[in-house]
């Protein structure tokens, strides 16, 4: 084989391969998302990969204990897959140290308490205390909503720089989820200003119309943001008196973690190196 024939075959099985990851992780996808065991065709139907090229990949999942196949011939993901990170890992150890302090907010006021963390530009809810209401918001662990209408989403704006922040919410006009949604740009920076300096924000009706929030930022011992504690829920808890409460209790929530929670500088170590 000629050098030129052996860089097309190692481009061409590089190729391959990335294809197979790129398939794999599609299924993974499904699997993770799914509340129940999937069969091979519908996982085929959800990813719109043939059915033959599903049960190869599965096959292939299972070798490598990604994927549990059930007695029934179903699959769903293992237990090392739901569960990757180890008991001591920064995050597992700061869900810990977290939990009591968010029921004892939800408990105090009513609204769900989250703990969220930045990875990079993305917003991980790690830990949740749900409130004491039968409408309880969606919530899901990657958090898509928008960073303009939401408290984690300006939290995090609020920490960037101008430019980097630009080009997370790009050249459109901002949309609008509710008519209470801020979209000007200059009246969304002016904002943002306020929020670096407070180390909280707030969302009434901006990203869904009846439900509120407010939440206080988690800072790296370089002072950069890291995540938030938010309280949100149905807006009949956020009266003003209710609401000077929640800021006061979560920027002293905020800052007991931010200054004695050896996990939580764990966590900023592991996200900011």
């Amino acid at each position: 084989m000629d050098r030129v024939s052996s860089i097309a075959t190692r481009a061409s099985e590089k190729s391959s391969e990335s294809g197979s990851l790129a398939r794999g992780l599609q299924v993974m996808g499904v699997l993770h998302t799914a509340m129940r065991s999937m069969g091979i065709s519908e996982i085929a139907e959800e990813t719109g990969l043939a059915s033959s090229t599903v049960h190869r990949l599965l096959q292939t999942l299972v070798e490598h204990g990604q994927v549990t196949r059930t007695p029934a011939s179903r699959y769903r993901p293992s237990a090392r897959s739901l569960l990757p990170l180890l008991l001591d890992h920064p995050v597992s150890a700061l869900r810990r140290d977290s939990s009591e302090l968010l029921r004892t907010l939800c408990t105090r006021y009513g609204p769900s308490t989250s703990l969220i963390l930045f990875f990079g530009h993305e917003r991980a809810l790690i830990e949740l205390a749900l409130g004491r209401y039968s409408v309880t918001p969606y919530y899901d662990t990657h958090l898509s909503n928008p960073y303009h209408a939401t408290v984690s989403g300006k939290l995090l704006l609020s920490g960037l720089a101008p430019m980097e922040r630009a080009l997370l919410l790009g050249d459109q006009p901002l949309r609008a989820p509710t008519p209470n949604t801020v979209v000007d740009r200059e009246a969304l920076e002016h904002e943002l200003a306020l929020v670096q300096a407070e180390g909280y924000a707030t969302n009434t009706h901006e990203n869904v119309v009846g439900i509120s929030a407010v939440g206080a930022r988690l800072m790296s011992p370089s002072q950069r943001n890291i995540g938030a504690i938010v309280m949100s829920g149905p807006s009949e808890y956020f009266g003003a008196e209710a609401q000077a409460g929640m800021k006061r209790d979560l920027m002293q929530t905020a800052d007991l973690l931010n200054s004695t929670s050896s996990a939580l500088r764990a966590v900023a170590r592991y996200l900011t190196e």
